[in-house]
């Protein structure tokens, strides 16, 4: 498995390799340092607590050794990503983990490391240098000289303090002089040549909507913008709009309840195209005329279509199961050819834009998890698997070339929100484009290139609990996400997260883990300082487990008491995440064996590791209550299409439920939630009676016997029918246009 998490990071060009002076790396042989009972000798790669060793990763290590070059001084969390995994993928939350690990390690007699809120981290000890002269080689004579070499001060010099040296001479410093006015020179004629980043005045609106408008798209000559009104950035059932700028009436196109994604324009601008994806999990491209009229179907199993010439078309394309990869062909069709599919299975590459030579094609892919991945960058001819470009440390949903060809620009949520960034190609460095509160997604670049058209959003989503008492809110700050309560009631866990939650977000999205006492309102953190992705509590509430990333980007899952009396275990020789407790103590978690993904079990102490059955998933939901049943999205006997499922844990034949049929259950087991529907069962039943194949919509649900209405987002079952939480979100969300030069 950590094979296939190396290779799914990418080429080794990925990002500028770290590079070290001579200079550096002799001081690296030298330098010894000393903080209350710590000693850390960087040259030896070791930390002592007085003479015993303490073990550290070889990442942390570097952190440390990094902090305390700095001590006293910020290190911003973009660069210590980069300096930590310079050639690698990782997210924020591999950092923030790395930082958990090294305050464990230090111990809790004094606080070493400062958190600076969205900024990075500072090492704030009283650290000395120790001269290690002896280890020193005499000091370089000065240019002429043939006196013996000037001795270095022996004693502790603090770090960050000023030094002596010698003064250069006359040549020296007209080398230097020289040099510097050559790199003024260049600097100059890359500020003058490269497109300029606006600040938010120069901002222009191009919608006023009330609510939100996502995923623009422009018309060929500039003068129309497309979008979908509606709260989500990826799949949303709202309704596809166009406007002719600047000041047109928003004229609306289409009237119906499918899910959408991607709208974009014919190169004659007479037809918007975009992707319908029904209730069996069909992805196919629709056509309606931009002056109105009916819907049209175009092309079936074919998503994120653009085209990129008369009659000439790249898209999504469904291989098996949901394993989708990028197409080109004719608009009907012919001649048809993959350009790129995900080495692993459950990969899904969603979207995709040809470069205006033709020869290069950026595009957006979901990994193992379904979790947005960097953009990659793949030849046209399909004739390799390509590399990542862009920021490294956040999911790419969106990409865009000038019309020059010689910029990329991405949406991110590198550091956790949503924002636009660019990089020259074909390898320059990735910067950000906008920042501040609001979160930017989506990308039209204006046919001049001076400027392109993205969606700008203010939200926030916030957490609670209907019970007999009415409805109270929970999370009173930032992003309240994954509820779950106590099996008694009393509490509510969940996490406090940067980005919004939202039904088809599919972003990994670590946060702190909080638990709040629900008769008393107060709130605190389970596990400060330990960035969590997915958790869950044991049914007797004795056990949380929780899932995070480790230094090197490998998915592991840790054990603690719910009453904090002891710190987190890491499960030993697990590499997994998804986590689930079954009956007693058995945790079910995902894991990536070969190109597929499967269930496991596990004991919390690592004993008795199997898998929990033979076919594989792509996603996991809650067990019963029983523990008798996992639900699960996955193939239809293993390689078929997919669907919801509930998979028996002691074995036999799953039942299939329906796409888009999400399940749960109160801890009593005395009813089921699906699809926000609520149906009592009888004595010793964990489902209702299921039709052959399944439910095929969300209404057929509806009839069953008793069924209820749940009116609420994100409903999370309680301890009985009666108590749930759910989510609160606000959002508003208009199109702009941002200048670049």
């Amino acid at each position: 498995m950590s094979e296939e998490i190396d290779r799914l990071s990418g080429s080794k060009n990925i990002r500028e390799p770290l590079l070290v002076s001579a200079e550096a790396a002799d001081r690296n042989k030298h330098e010894i340092y000393e903080f209350g009972p710590f000693r850390l000798e960087p040259a030896e790669r070791k930390l002592l607590r007085g003479c015993e060793v303490v073990a550290l990763t070889p990442k942390v290590f570097d952190m440390l050794v990094m902090l305390v070059r700095k001590n006293g001084h910020l290190m911003e969390k973009d660069e210590l990503i980069q300096l930590l995994w310079p050639d690698s993928f990782v997210e924020e939350g591999n950092l923030s983990n790395n930082v958990f690990v090294l305050r464990k390690a230090l111990g809790n007699d004094y606080e070493y490391i400062e958190t600076v809120p969205r900024r990075g981290y500072r090492f704030v000890g009283a650290v000395r240098q120790l001269p290690g002269a002896e280890k020193l080689p005499s000091a370089p004579r000065e240019f002429g000289s043939t006196g013996p070499a000037d001795r270095r001060p022996v004693g502790p010099v603090p770090v960050g303090a000023p030094t002596t040296v010698p003064r250069p001479r006359r040549r020296l410093a007209m080398i230097a002089g020289t040099t510097l006015v050559i790199l003024a020179i260049g600097a100059a004629v890359w500020w003058r040549n490269s497109p300029r980043l606006p600040d938010r005045s120069q901002w222009v609106q191009l919608t006023k909507f009330p609510d939100s408008v996502t995923q623009p798209a422009l018309s060929p000559d500039g003068r129309m913008v497309a979008f979908i009104r509606g709260d989500g950035t990826f799949l949303d059932p709202g309704q596809i709009y166009a406007k002719i700028l600047p000041d047109g009436q928003p004229v609306q196109l289409t009237h119906d309840n499918v899910l959408k994604m991607s709208p974009t324009f014919s190169p004659d601008g007479s037809r918007l195209a975009y992707t319908t994806v029904d209730a069996q999990f069909h992805w196919d491209t629709s056509v309606v005329p931009t002056l109105g009229g009916e819907p049209q179907p175009l092309l079936r199993n074919a998503s994120g279509l653009t085209w990129t010439g008369p009659g000439q078309v790249l898209f999504s394309e469904i291989k098996t199961g949901v394993h989708m990869g990028i197409v080109a062909s004719q608009e009907n069709r012919m001649g048809a050819r993959a350009v790129y599919f995900p080495d692993i299975v459950p990969g899904m590459a969603h979207r995709s834009y040809l470069s205006a030579d033709g020869k290069w094609v950026l595009l957006v892919e979901m990994d193992q998890d379904h979790i947005w991945l960097p953009c990659r960058l793949v030849p046209m001819d399909g004739s390799s698997q390509g590399r990542y470009v862009g920021p490294l440390g956040g999911g790419c949903t969106v990409a865009a070339w000038t019309p020059d060809g010689k910029w990329m620009y991405f949406t991110s949520d590198r550091g956790g929100v949503n924002h636009i960034w660019r990089q020259r190609f074909p390898d320059g460095r990735p910067e950000r484009v906008t920042s501040g509160p609001t979160e930017e997604e989506g990308i039209a670049m204006v046919p001049d290139g001076r400027s392109f058209v993205t969606a700008v959003a203010v939200q926030n989503t916030s957490l609670w609990v209907h019970d007999a008492k009415g409805e109270r809110q929970v999370s009173l700050e930032g992003n309240g996400y994954n509820p779950k309560f106590t099996p008694d009631g009393k509490k509510l866990c969940y996490t406090v997260v940067k980005k919004a939650a939202n039904q088809f977000a599919w972003y990994r999205n670590p946060g702190e883990l909080r638990v709040a006492d629900l008769e008393s309102g107060g709130s605190e953190p389970l596990v400060p300082g330990l960035p969590v992705l997915e958790y869950d509590i044991s049914s007797d509430g004795r056990l949380v487990v929780m899932s995070t990333t480790d230094g090197e980007g490998k998915p592991r899952l840790w054990v603690m008491p719910f009453d904090r009396s002891s710190p987190p275990v890491q499960i030993p020789n697990v590499e997994g995440g998804s986590p689930k407790f079954g009956a007693g103590d058995d945790i079910f978690f995902r894991h990536l064996d070969g190109t597929s993904v499967f269930v496991y079990r596990v004991h919390p102490d690592g004993t008795e590791l199997r898998k929990a059955f033979s076919a594989p998933v792509f996603l996991t939901y809650p067990v019963s209550p029983d523990g008798r049943w996992m639900v699960a999205w996955a193939p239809i006997g293993g390689s078929g299409p997919p669907s919801m499922q509930a998979f028996p844990l002691n074995g036999g034949t799953p039942i299939q439920l329906g796409n888009f049929i999400f399940v749960s259950w109160p801890m009593d087991g005395r009813s089921v939630l699906m699809s926000r529907y609520l149906i009592p069962l009888k004595p010793g039943e964990a489902l209702p009676l299921i039709p052959a194949g399944g439910f095929r919509s969300p209404d057929e649900v509806s009839r069953l016997p008793g069924a209820h209405l749940i009116d609420a987002v994100g409903v999370v079952p309680g301890p009985s029918a009666g108590v749930y939480a759910f989510y609160k979100t606000t959002v508003q969300r208009n199109l702009y246009r941002i200048p670049i030069s």
